[in-house]
């Protein structure tokens, strides 16, 4: 009876992690349109649950998840390679708001998702 008990904890605590690891993602992935100029990554989304974007181009990127976004602070620099995650899992909170992305050269290409 005890290990039932055990094992039904066990189950509760990892539960959310599991349903968390089988949600669905919307895939975001892209390119800059324009070099120089920011563009919607992600729309406003209050059902978001978190996203990862990867720069896959050999410039750096910069994400924006409070405005339009800059090739300077505040927006967030992704380098070549570098990840960016909104994961509300990790950080406790997510944001719904419109995620905004800019490049110095068109064609820079991203991998990019929301859950």
């Amino acid at each position: 009876m005890m290990l039932r008990l055990v094992f039904a904890a066990f189950l509760a605590l990892l539960w959310p992690a599991l349903a968390h690891a089988q949600t669905s993602f919307q895939d975001r992935s892209g390119t800059i349109t324009l070099g120089g100029t920011a563009q919607v990554l992600m729309p406003f989304n209050p059902a978001r649950h978190g996203c990862k974007v990867q720069n896959i181009s050999a410039g750096d990127l910069w994400i924006n998840d409070q405005g339009t976004a800059a090739l300077l602070q505040p927006s967030i620099k992704v380098p070549s390679g570098a990840q960016y995650t909104c994961d509300a899992m990790a950080n406790g909170f997510t944001t719904s708001a419109v995620l905004s992305i800019i490049g110095a050269t068109t064609a820079q290409a991203f991998s990019a998702r929301e859950w």
